[in-house]
């Protein structure tokens, strides 16, 4: 075998080492643990909040039923950029989760690794193990050619909420929505002048309504294909008619005062909102918990901003990876069984009741509390949304393990042009810093 490489990634700080293994990691001959006795699986994971006393329990719960079997240890390691950090370290002490928990952009990065252990490979002979449960998008999102590779655990999709009280007020009709987002702005226009209140607001934090709004009008972000088709990805798109049009639309309300420029205190979105201070606002759906009283809160489809067939707005959520090296056979089995049991329909609808995100397995819509969450007329729009995304290359988003960098390129060019600068020469910027990043990434994964 091999040794370990490392590979540093100097153009950010977001991804400082990254932990690649040329022969996919090797079996833990000294474990604790053997085939014949009880399992200890790590699992790491980064959900904060409420999700943490639900996972708690969770493995509280699982590890009661496995008693003897199997003993899950988790720990919370942060915010997920934390957690990937930790986790490239940890691939050189040899110290690594059993299963982790990443966010869907670290998907790339995490192939790339050659670390974990595909789910394909793990289902084999399961039949305890059925894919077909899995919302159709996110089981695109989480696989490759052959089959799944991580298990889903939690998702979210990006959306438009709807202050009922100020959009009544301004004679606007909450139960008929904008559809695109060119009505959004004549809504939020509307609202402003007739209420003095602020029309529309957005998810500041890094460019993820960016991506949202060029997906929506048929526009893959990387090149080629989003990196949904096998090669690498080799530069990103921002700076399109359509795209430069749609951000300067976003621009111009914040500059007139329509709109409210939260930058990264996405809380403050959220605020304003419930406290009858905003209008408009695009932000996830696993933020529909604090948007305010629900009987004040309106949930609408994410607005478009082309026709096209191929447009879909784009998943989020995290999901589970069963890591393979310094771990036996036995070990990888029972972090499965793990990932198993909090994909379960029971466990899907206590996260989702805790969290806000939406169910990975969709028979927990049939659980008590999945039929409670599913009564909220509010949550079939998530859920609509999630179902008739398209499953293309647009929808799907940008695969590289460069997309941290990429995402605080383009926001950081957004916000020049939000102070002043021209928004094409802006985004333009941001094109020719991500270029510089991706090959970067790629050079150092030898892609």
């Amino acid at each position: 075998m091999r040794k370990h490489r490392l590979i540093t990634l100097t153009a950010a700080a977001i991804i400082p080492v990254m932990a690649l293994s040329a022969c996919g990691g090797a079996k833990n001959e000294t474990a604790s643990s053997t085939p014949q006795g009880e399992q200890t699986v790590t699992f790491w994971y980064s959900s904060a909040g409420h999700a943490v006393q639900t996972i708690n329990d969770l493995v509280s719960t699982f590890n009661k039923e496995h008693e003897g079997k199997i003993k899950v240890k988790a720990s919370y390691q942060g915010s997920y950029t934390d957690a990937q950090q930790k986790f490239s370290a940890a691939v050189q002490s040899k110290s690594t989760p059993s299963i982790m928990q990443t966010d869907g952009t670290s998907t790339a990065f995490m192939i790339d690794s050659k670390q974990a252990t595909p789910i394909y490979e793990l289902a084999k002979g399961d039949k305890s193990f059925d894919d077909s449960v899995v919302p159709a998008i996110a089981r695109k999102y989480y696989s490759d050619s052959k089959g799944m590779l991580s298990l889903p655990m939690s998702i979210s999709v990006p959306t438009m909420y709807i202050n009922k009280q100020l959009a009544t007020q301004a004679g606007l009709d909450p139960s008929n929505p904008p559809l695109t987002f060119d009505e959004v702005v004549q809504w939020a226009n509307t609202i402003h002048a007739k209420t003095g209140a602020y029309g529309y607001g957005q998810y500041m934090s890094d460019s993820w309504m960016l991506e949202v709004l060029s997906a929506t009008g048929g526009m893959n972000i990387c090149n080629p294909d989003n990196g949904q088709n096998g090669k690498p990805v080799t530069g990103i798109t921002m700076s399109s008619d359509l795209q430069v049009k749609t951000f300067q639309k976003i621009a111009d309300m914040f500059k007139s005062g329509v709109g409210l420029n939260t930058g990264t205190r996405n809380t403050d979105v959220a605020a304003n909102f419930s406290a009858n201070k905003l209008g408009i606002a695009l932000s996830s759906s696993a933020a529909y918990t604090v948007m305010g009283p629900a009987d004040n809160v309106v949930v609408a489809q994410f607005p478009s901003t082309s026709s096209s067939k191929k447009a879909g707005p784009l998943m989020g959520g995290n999901s589970l990876w069963v890591i393979k090296g310094n771990h036996s056979e036995a070990e990888q089995k029972a972090a499965f069984e793990f990932g198993k049991y909090l994909m379960s329909p029971h466990a899907q609808a206590l996260f989702s009741k805790s969290t806000g995100y939406l169910f990975a397995n969709k028979e927990a819509a049939k659980e008590p509390e999945g039929k409670a969450l599913m009564a909220d007329p509010n949550m079939k729009v998530f859920y609509k949304q999630l179902d008739t995304t398209p499953l293309s290359s647009v929808s799907l988003g940008c695969r590289t393990g460069a997309f941290p960098l990429i995402r605080k390129d383009v926001i950081a060019s957004f916000n020049d042009a939000l102070s002043g600068k021209d928004m094409k020469a802006s985004m333009q910027d941001a094109e020719t810093k991500a270029a510089t990043d991706i090959a970067s990434y790629n050079k150092a994964a030898k892609k």
